[in-house]
């Protein structure tokens, strides 16, 4: 199939709904500016409201057309989930992954990969920080506890600390 012109197709639905720019705008949820835009081929509507104008769309050629776009912008929004599922496309057939996937992408994609690798050693830096702290606080509070017991039961190793004045104090 050759390449969809989007403006046309979303004229033609349009049309075949019988509604305006304003009309179809008001259906979609959007400026009438962007329908005008979308008519134009100046922008292209996403994803969302594609949908949303299939399900308005009666069986037609209108609607083969949309879908056909639909699948397009899927293939945009993530173009390697054909390649993980072991699935390829007829357009990928025969080609190499370097002429499917540009190297610019697959450079984002380097750099968003090792910038998530330093965010994940950060965290982890991070975790094991806090997880440190937590077992010091543990054996401060066991100790506490232990030291409490002694106290409560009057076997202490270390001398009681008395309340009542010595000699010494009382004869100042």
């Amino acid at each position: 199939m050759a390449d969809l012109d989007v403006s046309k197709v979303i004229r033609r639905v349009r049309q075949k709904l019988q509604v305006s720019q304003e009309g179809l705008s008001r259906l979609l949820n959007a400026t009438k500016g962007a329908v005008q835009h979308w008519e134009r081929g100046r922008n292209r509507p996403d994803l969302a409201r594609l949908m949303a104008l299939r399900q308005l769309c009666p069986p037609s050629q209108e609607r083969k057309d949309l879908d056909a776009l639909i699948r397009d912008s899927q293939v945009q929004v993530s173009p390697y989930s054909s390649i993980k599922t072991g699935l390829r496309t007829q357009a990928a057939k025969g080609k190499d992954l370097d002429e499917l996937f540009p190297p610019q992408g697959l450079d984002v994609l380097r750099r968003e990969n090792q910038r998530l690798q330093r965010q994940i050693a950060k965290l982890q830096s991070t975790l094991d920080r806090k997880t440190q702290q937590v077992h010091i606080l543990e054996e401060l509070a066991k100790d506490l506890q232990s030291q409490i017991a002694s106290l409560q039961s009057g076997t202490t190793g270390t001398p009681a600390v008395s309340a009542e004045p010595t000699a010494k104090s009382a004869d100042q």
